[in-house]
């Protein structure tokens, strides 16, 4: 699968230590609805490089992981990667 990043310990995203999965997909809605271009709060991630890493690479980090207690899918929009966000929830509930 394709993300922008991965954080295995993240202390803002939730109320609990997380990993952070960044999805690297994103229709820019808000900028074509209010037709405001460059006004994305995360364009730096979206310009930043994409990283190739497995669903079973991602929960094994999780589970290596002794702090992190939840899983943060974040990013752009995750929901724009479904078939990639679908696999790796099914690969976390699976472990």
């Amino acid at each position: 699968m394709i993300i922008k990043g991965i954080r295995d310990e993240d202390f803002l995203q939730y109320k609990l230590p997380s990993m952070l999965v960044a999805f690297p997909s994103c229709t820019f809605k808000c900028e074509k609805e209010c037709n405001c271009k460059g006004m994305c709060q995360n364009g730096a991630l979206a310009n930043s490089p994409n990283i190739e890493i497995s669903a079973t690479d991602i929960v094994a980090r999780y589970l290596k992981n002794p702090i992190s207690k939840a899983l943060v899918c974040g990013g752009l929009e995750p929901f724009d990667s479904w078939d990639d966000l679908y696999a790796l929830l099914i690969e976390f509930r699976a472990r």
